[in-house]
């Protein structure tokens, strides 16, 4: 019984996993468009990249109450822009996330989902 003792905490700690000490946090460098649906949190920064200059709108809209919680107006530059996205005054839920060009034409669409 006394080896048992002994023998049990040694294979119990044995057999901990070597995963727990990899970092679980990768940062991805991508434009958030080239993903199906993503989860954001307060203030998480995006990256979208354009293929042109020009005034475009950015619309937060409810997927299936289609209430519309903002229409950003952003004068861009060709190539990629970071913006932080603050969603405290969101409910929690699952939204569109559209790029619009000057002719209301959708340019980009994803869903994000807080």
């Amino acid at each position: 019984m006394k080896k048992l003792i002994y023998i049990l905490p040694l294979i119990l700690l044995g057999c901990n996993s070597d995963l727990d000490d990899i970092d679980t946090y990768i940062n991805i460098d991508m434009d958030i468009f080239e993903f199906e649906s993503t989860v954001v949190g307060d203030g998480d920064e995006l990256i979208i990249n354009f293929d042109n200059s020009g005034r475009y709108t950015l619309s937060i809209i409810d997927e299936f109450t289609n209430v519309t919680y903002t229409n950003e107006k952003l004068n861009v530059n060709q190539g990629s822009v970071n913006l932080n996205i603050y969603t405290k005054s969101l409910p929690k839920g699952s939204y569109k996330f559209i790029i619009k060009d000057n002719q209301d034409n959708i340019i980009k669409q994803t869903k994000i989902k807080l």
